[in-house]
């Protein structure tokens, strides 16, 4: 029978009273709450990318002419829903995307959490592809439904290939 006791030198305590334990686990449902919305982006579930933000959520894209017909996806944009239905329009031409997520930190604030997390997005279309990288800067807020991202902001700092893969065929 195998000695299963603590060795001396690790040291175990109780998390409950001081809050370690919960910051772990709102550690664990942002990074899970992120990992859908990727999941949501690549899978077309909308009303799952839609439901990672608040409804008031500010979400700014720094980059240029991305959307096809001359639109442009910089700037602000306000509400999951909106955001949601960007992405819809967005990848409509698609045939293929996946969004990676990278190293994260989530840092706790006074009024929730901030989160940057490093990306690299492939979009794919026949034989094209347009693949970016960057990072999500996130402040998020506990709702009664859970974590959401209020506020985002989606910094690309590379690009490779042709954006007229988001253009229609």
């Amino acid at each position: 029978m195998s000695d299963t006791s603590i060795p001396d030198q690790v040291q175990v305590r109780d998390c409950d009273g001081d809050g370690d334990q919960v910051r772990v686990r709102d550690r664990d449902e942002i990074r899970g709450l992120l990992t859908a919305y990727a999941f949501g982006l690549d899978r077309r579930d909308f009303a799952r990318v839609a439901g990672a933000f608040t409804e008031d959520a500010e979400v700014r894209n720094v980059f240029d002419a991305y959307l096809p017909e001359g639109e442009t996806f910089s700037g602000l944009t306000v509400g999951g829903g909106v955001v949601a239905e960007g992405a819809r329009q967005l990848f409509a031409s698609l045939d293929a995307t996946q969004h990676l997520l990278g190293a994260q930190e989530v840092e706790f604030t006074d009024v929730g959490a901030h989160a940057s997390t490093q990306i690299v997005a492939h979009h794919h279309r026949g034989g094209e592809y347009y693949h970016t990288g960057g990072t999500y800067e996130d402040d998020l807020v506990r709702t009664p439904d859970g974590w959401r991202i209020s506020r985002r902001t989606l910094r690309i700092t590379w690009t490779t290939g042709s954006p007229d893969v988001f253009s229609a065929a």
